[in-house]
Parts: C-alpha cells; structure tokens; sequence
C-alpha cells in the first residue's frame, strides 16, 4: 500500500495595493492645486498688461505763491473749474486767513508780505489758480504747486546780477533740498545748498551773491529729497550807472527739453541775453530761430550754440532780437540735440524780464494778471501748433464780467498774437485739435510810476488726480 508524501509546506502568497506616502501627495498634489487656481482667477494676458492710473475728482490742492516784493502785497485767487465756490486757506504756518473763492471771479488778500500757501479743499481744489504781481514795476508770478524738481536757469551771484532762491515748505514736517549749480565751467562746488533743511511751515531765502559768488551765468537745478516744497527765485539787476536796481521773479521750467518755446518779448531797446544750461554728461548743440505770426526763421548773425557737458551756455541776441521785435517777432525756438533748459532775459529801457519755456497746453490755460491802466498793453502770444488749430481767448475783470472774446486759427511754425483789454485780469485760452505754448505779456507802467513788461506764462489748472492701478500678482 502506498501513501502519498505530504506536500512540504509553502509560503502563502499575498497582493497588497499601493498606498502613497501623504507627503508625496502633497508635495505634487498642492502645486498643481494652486497652478489652477490662479488659471481660473487670472485674467487673460493680465501678466504683461500695463494698468495706467485711474483719473479721479482731485479733492486737495496746495500752491505756493513766493514772498511779496516792495508795495504788493496781495495774492490773487480764482478758479478755472466750472461752477465751483467755496473757501480756501491761505497764509503759512500758524498765519492762515480764509478767503472766498469763485469760478470766474478774482478774490485779492492783501497784506501777505511773505510766502503764502494756497490750499483748497473738495470743491475748491479743482482749477485752483493764484497769482502776484509787482508794485512800483510791472512783475507777475503765477503761483505753482510744490514739485519734486524744478530748473532756474540764467540766475546770478555777482554783484550787478544777483538771485534770490526762497523755499517754501507748505506741510507741517521738515522738508529737504539739495540743489547743484551749474556754471559756465561746470558743477559749481556749493556745499552749503546740499541738505537744505526747511521746518514745517516756513520758508528759507538763499541769496547766491552771499552763498556762491561769483560772476558767470549760472543755472540751479533744485529736488526736494525729502516732503514737499515750493521754490521760486526773485531775480535782481542792477546795472552799473543805473537809476536803481530793477527786479523780476524767474520762472521755474519743469524739466529740460529739446525744444524749449521762449515766448514773451519786451518791447523797446535795451539788452537780451540767451541763457541755455545742460545737465548732460555730453557736449550739446543748439540752434535758436525767430518766432513771428508769419513764420518761424533762423536769423543772421546768430550761429549754432554748443554747450559742455554740465554747463550754462550764455550768448548775446540783442544785435538779433532788436531789429527783429521792431518787426513783430514773439518769441525765440530753441532746438537743442539733446534736452536742455533755457532762458531769455531782457534789460529793457532800466527793467528786467524773462521769457522761460513755456508749458505745452493740450487743454485750458488760466492766467492772472496785473491790474491795467493808462499806457498799459497786454497781449497773449501763441506758438508751437502741432497741427492746424483754433484758440480762443476770453478775457474778464475781477468781476468775472467779460471783456473780450476772441477766435482765431493757429498753424505750424507761425505765431499768434491776441491783444486784450488793459483792464482784464482773468483770461482763459482754449486750444482746438492741436497742442501749443505761449505767454501774457504785459507791459507799460507798474501802477502807474516805473515803465517795463512781465511776462507770464500760461499753464493749465489741475483739475484731476491720479489713484494708481493695484492689482494682485505673481511674485
């Protein structure tokens, strides 16, 4: 009998599935997760899209009018937005006064002998314009906002030609400046204007005669490295054998440009002088040509301007500029191959003006004026139409009455001259399908006692602000 041989005992077989580590998951689970997420949220091309800032009602507005010269002491205020009345704050520091202000009306606060502040609010701000004006001579500032950066060019140290340059600290903080020279040389070494400290709601005055003297032509390029400040510059001439000495606010230009529009000649004889300062760090040509309202020409005698890198440039235009104002000339073009800061001053018949490079305006301008009289003419000079256009000018008196209406076509490489009554004070220019420059000028005599001219250059009322576009992104 047989008997089978018992199996050998075997190993039993077993089938696990597989089970992923919880990390694992997380790790290449997570990532993914969020990938979708984000393509579900994002926007198409929201990566490479430029969001430019949004245009909003402005609802605060400061600007700082400089110190009073002799025998002015008001500050003139209105409003280019429409309908809008209501109160502003003007004075600096703890001297503040309330003023009514109108569009279309001229309000005048007097007996404001040093820097002022004008700050309106919700209705007020919008279109805020304010201006000063000269007593014994025909001067006209028009009051600006505070800026980061501005350009003086053409100022002086010396003993016959000095500046004043007066900060303005509207806020309640320090604010800092730090301010270069430039001279015919180069960088001017001016420690003492480096960190400028101007305490909250005050004001500092530098006279350069006292900080840097010196004899060449200068040009100061002023930042404000720290809070907000309002910087102008009173501008003094007094040349050997004159009467007296003569005086002027220099306007301030934004920033350099290739083509820096001198609008704003004085009439009569005397001497003019083109001061044209680069703050590049290379050589730079220049070409000057005559503005008229027939057409735009370079004139005889007067050759192309080099100007060295971080230098000021000065050249005499009097032999030019003499025949050429008898014949209706405006304005001066400079045409520089690179940007460039320039202006002209004129010593005429014992006064001093400036015409600087003027705003271009693609909407309306604003200006104040002196008061007029006998003897007084005011005309507005228009150039550097991009394209053929119209303008129109509408001239008021403090009343907001209107005295003058006037439209007229503008075209390229021609100027426009509009003359006004000598009794408005508040004009508005309006431009159509094109963009142009230009300025007030005023002259005759300055309340009645000393012949001259200012020039006043038109620029446009803010009347929005800017909120910037923040949106979420990629890191």
């Amino acid at each position: 009998m047989s008997h089978s041989a018992p199996s050998a005992p075997g190993r039993r077989s077993t089938r696990r599935g597989f089970r992923p580590d919880v990390t694992t998951v997380l790790a290449v689970g997570l990532p993914v997760l969020c990938a979708l997420a984000l393509l579900l949220v994002q926007a198409p091309g929201a990566l490479d899209a430029d969001h430019p800032p949004t245009r909003v009602a402005l609802t605060r507005a400061t600007l700082v009018c400089p110190s009073a010269v002799e025998d002015a002491d008001d500050v003139a205020l209105t409003s280019a937005a429409d309908d809008a009345q209501g109160q502003v704050q003007v004075g600096l520091g703890d001297e503040l006064r309330t003023a009514d202000l109108a569009a279309g009306r001229v309000t005048t606060v007097s007996g404001l002998t040093g820097p002022a502040a004008v700050a309106g609010e919700d209705e007020t701000a919008p279109g805020l314009v304010a201006g000063r004006f000269g007593g014994r001579e025909p001067t006209a500032v028009a009051c600006s906002a505070p800026a980061p950066h501005a350009w003086f060019t053409g100022v002086g140290a010396g003993a016959g030609h000095t500046s004043v340059l007066e900060l303005a600290n509207p806020d309640s903080g320090t604010a800092v400046a730090d301010i270069t020279v430039y001279g015919r040389g180069g960088v001017v070494d001016a420690p003492r204007l480096r960190g400028v400290s101007v305490p909250g709601g005050t004001s500092v005055r530098l006279d350069l005669g006292s900080v840097i003297p010196r004899r060449d032509e200068l040009a100061i390029e002023v930042v404000a490295s720290r809070g907000r400040l309002g910087a102008s510059v009173l501008d003094r001439y007094d040349e050997v054998g004159a009467a007296e000495l003569t005086q002027d606010w220099l306007p301030a230009q934004a920033e350099p440009a290739t083509d820096n529009l001198l609008m704003g000649l004085a009439p009569g004889g005397g001497r003019r002088t083109l001061v044209v300062a680069n703050g590049t760090d290379d050589e730079v040509r220049a070409d000057v040509r005559v503005v008229t309202d027939d057409s735009v020409f370079a004139p005889k005698g007067l050759h192309e301007i080099r100007i060295a890198p971080q230098s000021v440039q000065r050249v005499a235009v009097s032999h030019v500029l003499g025949p050429a104002i008898s014949d209706g000339a405006t304005g001066l073009l400079v045409t520089a191959t690179a940007p460039v800061t320039a202006t002209l001053r004129s010593f005429v018949e014992g006064d001093l003006s400036h015409a600087v490079a003027d705003q271009t305006l693609d909407g309306p301008a604003t200006v104040l004026l002196p008061e007029g009289g006998k003897g007084v003419a005011k005309t507005v000079q228009l150039a550097g139409a991009t394209r053929t256009g119209a303008v129109t000018v509408v001239a008021r008196s403090a009343s907001g009455q209107e005295l003058d209406s006037t439209r007229v076509d503008i075209t390229p490489d021609r100027g426009v001259t509009v003359k006004l009554p000598a009794d408005a004070v508040l004009v508005t220019v309006t431009p159509e399908r094109t963009t142009l420059a230009g300025a007030v000028l005023v002259s005759g005599k300055g309340k009645g006692r000393a012949k001259g001219a200012a020039v006043v250059p038109l620029t446009t009322p803010e009347l929005n602000g800017l909120v910037p576009d923040v949106r979420p992104g990629l890191p």
